[in-house]
C-alpha cells in the first residue's frame, strides 16, 4: 500500500506537458490565436521558447477592447513591435517554417511594415494565408505569384491585382470584397483562371455594382456565394464537378446555371431584400425556379422559409421543376437565423411555410429525413385546412424514416403538424422533438411527460416509430 501511494505521488508530480513530443505541441498551437500560443511559455521550461518557432501564426484576434483613439494607437504600436520581434527570427530561409499566417490590420498600421511582414511569410513558402484589411492597401505583387499557397483568405474593400497572377497550388479561395465595376468582375475571372486546381471558392460580396458575374471552375467542388441585400446583376456558374453549394441573400437579376450532376449538399437561404424588391412575384418565382432547377441532383438540401415562398410565386412549380429524385435529407430553416436581422420572433418559421413545403415534397419522392430547424410561435386556426390526405407526397408513404422538430413551443399548430406527419408517414422510424427554451412548457419539470401524453393520443401510420423529446 505504501508503494502504491508513493507511485501515485510520483505520477502526480510528473511533468506530462513537457513530455509531449514537439510535433504534437506545434499541432496544438495551430488551432490557437497567437496570444494563447505565447501564454503557453509559462507552462513549463521546455515550452518557454516553443511559441517562437510555431508554424502557425494567427494575428487576427489581437485587438484591444479600448475605443479611445490615442490608447488604441499605442496598442497598435506595441502590437507592431511584437510582430517585428516575432518575425525577426524568420528572416532567413533556414529559420523555422511558417505554414499558416493570419493578420488583421487597419488605418492605424504602418503600411510598409505590413507589406514587410507579408513578404517575410511569403519567402517562407507559407501555405495558408488570411489577411483582414481595413487599410485598403495594395498588396505586394509577390503575393499573387506565390507557388506554395494552398489556402488564401482576403477580407478587403477593393482588391487590386498585378498583371501577373499565378496560384498553381491554390485549392481554397475565400474573398470578402466589394465589386464596383467591370474591372472587379474581370478580377474574379482572373483569379479563377490563374488557379487551375481550385476546389473551393467562397465569395462574400458587401457592395455590388457590376452587371455580370461569371464563375467558371472545372475543378470547383465547393462554391459559397453570399451577397448584399440588393443584387442588380446576372450570374453565370459553370462548375461541372460541384459537390457543395450555398447561395444566400437575394435573387440576382438572372441566372445561367449548368446542371450540377455531382451535387451532394446545397443551401439556398434567400431573404427579403431591403428595400423591398420592385420585381413582380411572377418574375421572382421564375428566377427561383431557375435556381432550384439546377439543383435537382442534390442529396442534402437546406432551404429557408423565404426561398420556399419565392418558389411558390411560380405557378405550379411542381410541374415546371424537375423532380428531386436523389434528395434524401431536407432541412427547412428561417433566413433570420443566418443573417441576424431584427424581426418579431426572430428565427421562427412562419405557419404558411408548411403548405408550400408539402408541395415541394411532391417532387422529392425519395426523401428519408426531414428537419424543421425552428418552431412556429404563432398560428392561425385555419391554416392547416390544405393538409389533405388525398394528396400525400410519395415520400411520406414509402421512404420518410426520420423527422426532427427543433425549438418547438408545442402550441396547437405544432401539435397538428406533428400529428399530421406521424399519421401519414407510413415507414417512419424516428421522431425527435426539442422544446424551445422560450416555451412556457420548458419551465415545467415534467414537460417530457406532457408532450408524450399528447403524442400517445396521435394516430400513428408506422408501427415501429421511436420518439425522443428534449
Amino acid at each position: 500500500m505504501m508503494m502504491s501511494r508513493s507511485h501515485g505521488k510520483r505520477e502526480r508530480e510528473r511533468d506530462r506537458i513537457s513530455e509531449l513530443p514537439e510535433p504534437l505541441i506545434q499541432h496544438i498551437f495551430s488551432f490557437l490565436p497567437i496570444k494563447s500560443v505565447v501564454s503557453t511559455s509559462v507552462l513549463s521550461t521546455k515550452w518557454r521558447y516553443y511559441w517562437k518557432s510555431t508554424p502557425s501564426i494567427d494575428l487576427r484576434e489581437w485587438r484591444s477592447p479600448d475605443t479611445s483613439i490615442g490608447i488604441y494607437q499605442e496598442e497598435v504600436n506595441r502590437f507592431m513591435g511584437f510582430v517585428d520581434r516575432l518575425l525577426s527570427n524568420r528572416q532567413d530561409v533556414h529559420s523555422p517554417s511558417i505554414q499558416k499566417f493570419g493578420l488583421y490590420f487597419d488605418t492605424y498600421f504602418d503600411i510598409s511594415r505590413v507589406k514587410g511582414w507579408i513578404s517575410t511569410v511569403l519567402r517562407h513558402k507559407v501555405e495558408e494565408l488570411a489577411l483582414m484589411d481595413r487599410k485598403h492597401i495594395v498588396f505586394p505583387p509577390c503575393l499573387f505569384t506565390c507557388e506554395s499557397l494552398t489556402v488564401l483568405e482576403i477580407y478587403i474593400r477593393s482588391l487590386e491585382l498585378p498583371e501577373s497572377v499565378n496560384f498553381p497550388k491554390l485549392k481554397i479561395l475565400r474573398l470578402n470584397v466589394s465589386l464596383f465595376d467591370d474591372i472587379d468582375e474581370q478580377m474574379i475571372q482572373k483569379l479563377l483562371s490563374s488557379s487551375p486546381i481550385l476546389e473551393e471558392l467562397s465569395l462574400d460580396v458587401r457592395i455590388c455594382k457590376i452587371p455580370y458575374l461569371s464563375i467558371c471552375g472545372p475543378n470547383l467542388k465547393r462554391l459559397f456565394i453570399n451577397g448584399p441585400l440588393c443584387w442588380d446583376f446576372n450570374i453565370h456558374i459553370n462548375a461541372p464537378n460541384l459537390q457543395s453549394f450555398r447561395y444566400s441573400r437575394v435573387l440576382a437579376n438572372d441566372f445561367v446555371l449548368h446542371n450540377f450532376s455531382t451535387l451532394v449538399a446545397a443551401e439556398v437561404v434567400l431573404t427579403n431584400p431591403v428595400p423591398i424588391d420592385s420585381r413582380g412575384s411572377g418574375e421572382l418565382g421564375g428566377l427561383a425556379r431557375k435556381l432550384f432547377g439546377s439543383l435537382s441532383y442534390v442529396k442534402h438540401l437546406t432551404i429557408s422559409d423565404y426561398s420556399l415562398k419565392l418558389l411558390s410565386y411560380e405557378n405550379h412549380f411542381q410541374t415546371s421543376l424537375p423532380s428531386f429524385y436523389y434528395l434524401t435529407h431536407l432541412e427547412v430553416t428561417s433566413a433570420s437565423l443566418y443573417f441576424g436581422y431584427s424581426c418579431r420572433d426572430e428565427g421562427k418559421l412562419p405557419c404558411w411555410i408548411v403548405g408550400i413545403l408539402l408541395d415541394f415534397l411532391h417532387i422529392s419522392p425519395n426523401l428519408k429525413s426531414l428537419v424543421f430547424a425552428e418552431g412556429f410561435p404563432h398560428y392561425e386556426s385555419n391554416n392547416n385546412d390544405s393538409w389533405s390526405p388525398d394528396f400525400l407526397p410519395q415520400c411520406l408513404l414509402l421512404h420518410l424514416k426520420s423527422i426532427e422538430f427543433r425549438g418547438f413551443f408545442w402550441n396547437e399548430f405544432e401539435k397538428d403538424l406533428v400529428r399530421f406527419l406521424m399519421k401519414n408517414s407510413k415507414v417512419l422510424e424516428r421522431v425527435k422533438i426539442t422544446i424551445s427554451g422560450r416555451s412556457v412548457l420548458s419551465t415545467s419539470s415534467n414537460y417530457r411527460k406532457k408532450v408524450v401524453n399528447d403524442i400517445l393520443l396521435f394516430p400513428v401510420g408506422s408501427g415501429k416509430c421511436s420518439i425522443q423529446i428534449s
